[in-house]
């Protein structure tokens, strides 16, 4: 009964085992863990967290980073109907929108346009001579995780 048992545990051993050769590890592909979407331009170019908080009552602040992973200063993009916005990022460094520091003087990305919590404000991110759609979700300035980051009398009514 013991080689029985020892038979079984050993395929059921084998089942587990083998699943990790056609499956690849979700956690070894690069990903977003946050509410903002992330775009990786073939130029070493990465736009991360990108999103806008807004009430939906016309207003809108832009949040994310640039990361910048090439030898080379670029000049990132993020341009669309309701944005056209330019950044310069140094190689092989990072610039942060929508910091504490942007809230507190003032200048933080402010766009205007029908901006629906749980839509999309379609753009086009580019840097270092590539460009990619992006889709950047406007999050609701209204969920406590969010409103604090905007700066305007949220209407959540």
């Amino acid at each position: 009964m013991n080689l029985l048992r020892s038979i079984a545990a050993g395929g059921a051993l084998f089942m587990l085992a083998s699943c990790n050769l056609t499956t690849e590890a979700i956690t070894q592909m690069p990903y977003a863990p946050s509410d903002g979407i992330r775009v990786h331009l073939e130029s070493d170019v990465i736009f991360e967290n990108l999103m806008v908080v807004s009430d939906g009552s016309g207003s809108g602040v832009l949040y994310g980073s640039i990361s910048n992973r090439s030898a080379e200063d670029v000049e990132a993009v993020i341009s669309s109907d309701d944005i056209d916005e330019t950044f310069s990022v140094d190689a092989r460094d990072s610039i942060n929108l929508g910091t504490m520091q942007d809230i507190e003087d003032g200048s933080l990305i402010t766009l205007e346009g029908d901006f629906a919590p749980g839509s999309n404000l379609r753009a086009t991110v580019s840097g270092g001579g590539a460009q990619s759609p992006a889709a950047i979700p406007v999050i609701s300035a209204c969920s406590t995780d969010y409103v604090d980051a905007f700066p305007f009398e949220a209407d959540c009514d």
